[in-house]
């Protein structure tokens, strides 16, 4: 495990920043809660602030403050506060659940026999519409070939020796490359909800322990590695309906000693960390422990498939998914709350409602996000006292490009800090950029270098910049900017001021809508 690269700076030195931050939390209805770690209450001690980061000066600093505001040495604290974090390209630089598939077809750490596959890979997808069968159809016929010869698979997948000599088959090309593909393809075409869950079919037969067991491979497996991409290609030579075809793969995954010591400091301020991820729970489960963070993270929110018999089966469970319990040495424990969603957009807002807000009363101090998937939580709790987006350059038709503009409106013509954004009843929200070359870093920067470029990228595109652009033009409070822009509208639809497509979700419950008071009824999202 790496240790993090950060000072101890003494509570005193940041109090000075923080004499008029605004209390963090409301009281637990039944009083203060005790802190949520397996050991107990957390130790009392001098708390460990930020201080040499790679975080972006503006954001260490709001973090500190945030810290001081919300942290055990604050006058006001109370022992419900937490913050929650998605994990894919927010706690994590990549996507666990991508890495994962590319890691699982490469050592064919497959748990179903070919008539189980194809049904698995078929349910929630339209066999008649967008060329869906004839895909099912390469891929099946790819398996069949692939397991007579070198079958029967399993969740462990093959040894070294066995990966090598497979992947020397035309037929293992054409089935990667076809699934991979097809993974992409599925996310395009079906509604939000079903293109997520549908990723967890390929983990059915497996134990909870086989995913998690899968996960972990494949995060260790590509922490160290350097940022590269593969490129797969379906043979020429083989038979079949969709053609030749080519895929783009990006290997190598990895959490940041700066986004670690972050975590950690919030741990030791009396700050409980949770994750809420589209990724499988079984998975980021995996991912927390592969990449040292088990003594950080109080525990997870993810995607929840049906059990039968001890196995997943293809299918989304509602009913009986819960959130997971960090019990340390990593020991895990389902929590006493089940999700009853799909932990994307909407979905976060509900599970966390669900499993979270009952178990401290209140909503969360603050967010971590990267995608649309992320904005509803991170813009509806009237709680949050401070959101950081890293930048992935998002446009304005995903939520996370409205929140960098809105991030950068509230620097530049707002001019916010954490004290006076929270004074002004905002969130404060902060864009942090990152370096996806070599092995993954942030910058000292709200901009971005992406993998291969050497200019570094404040924004997706001129949408950006135009909508940039009205906002300082009109004034626009922060409500107003989430309000007015966060629900799609085509460029010609009559009332669109940008004249440009924008927002992402069909409904919006609106900024600051949700108060995190816990309801005695559970809500449901589909």
């Amino acid at each position: 495990m790496r240790k993090c690269l950060y000072a101890l700076i003494t509570a005193a030195c940041v109090v000075i920043l923080a004499v008029a931050l605004v209390a963090c939390s409301p009281a637990a209805p039944d009083g203060p809660k005790a802190s949520s770690t397996a050991d107990g209450p957390k130790a009392s001690s001098t708390a460990p602030y930020l201080s040499n980061t790679s975080f972006s000066p503006r954001t260490e600093q709001a973090i500190n403050d945030f810290i001081a505001a919300c942290g055990k040495d604050a006058a006001a604290y109370r022992q419900n506060a937490y913050v929650v974090s998605d994990f894919d390209d927010t706690t994590s630089i990549s996507d666990i659940t991508y890495q994962c598939g590319t890691y699982q077809l490469q050592t064919m750490s497959f748990a179903l026999d070919p008539d189980r596959l194809r049904a698995a890979i078929s349910t929630d997808v339209d066999l008649n519409a967008d060329d869906n069968a004839a895909w099912v159809d390469d891929i099946d016929a790819a398996y069949r070939q692939l397991y007579k010869a070198y079958g029967p698979f399993s969740a462990a997948g093959l040894d070294e020796a066995a990966q090598a000599k497979l992947q020397q088959d035309p037929q293992w090309a054409e089935f990667a490359t076809k699934l991979q593909l097809f993974s992409l393809h599925v996310e395009d075409t079906l509604d939000y909800a079903t293109g997520c869950k549908w990723t967890l079919h390929l983990f059915s037969g497996m134990t909870e322990s086989e995913v998690y067991d899968l996960f972990k491979r494949s995060c260790e497996t590509y922490a160290g590695k350097e940022t590269q991409i593969a490129t797969w290609t379906s043979p020429e030579g083989i038979e079949s309906k969709i053609g030749v075809v080519s895929c783009d793969i990006v290997l190598g995954v990895s959490v940041t000693d700066d986004v670690r010591a972050m975590l950690e400091a919030y741990d030791a301020n009396g700050i409980d960390v949770w994750i809420c991820s589209g990724s499988h729970a079984d998975g980021v489960r995996a991912a927390v422990d592969a990449f040292g963070l088990g003594d950080y993270v109080d525990g997870v929110i993810g995607m929840t498939q049906k059990l039968e018999g001890g196995v997943y089966v293809p299918a989304y469970d509602y009913e009986t998914g819960y959130a997971w319990d960090n019990k340390g040495g990593g020991a895990w424990e389902r929590s006493e709350h089940a999700i009853r969603a799909l932990p994307g957009r909407e979905g976060k807002v509900v599970a966390i409602e669900n499993a979270l807000v009952p178990r401290y009363g209140t909503g969360p101090a603050a967010g971590f996000m990267d995608s649309g998937g992320d904005f509803n939580f991170c813009t509806e709790f009237d709680s949050m006292k401070m959101v950081i987006c890293y930048n992935l350059t998002r446009k304005i038709t995903d939520g996370a490009g409205l929140v960098a503009v809105v991030a950068t409106y509230q620097q530049d013509d707002l001019h916010y800090d954490f004290a006076s954004a929270n004074a002004a009843g905002d969130t404060l929200y902060l864009l942090q950029g990152r370096d996806e070359n070599g092995k993954r870093s942030l910058r000292p920067s709200n901009q971005t270098l992406h993998f291969g470029e050497t200019q570094e990228q404040l924004f997706a595109n001129e949408g950006n910049e135009k909508l940039l652009q009205y906002l300082e033009e009109n004034g626009l409070t922060t409500k107003e900017a989430f309000d007015r822009f966060a629900v799609s509208r085509d460029a010609g639809d009559p009332g669109n001021v940008l004249k440009l497509d924008y927002g992402h979700l069909d409904e919006y419950d609106g900024y600051h809508s949700h108060n995190g008071i816990p309801d005695e009824g559970l809500s449901q999202a589909a």
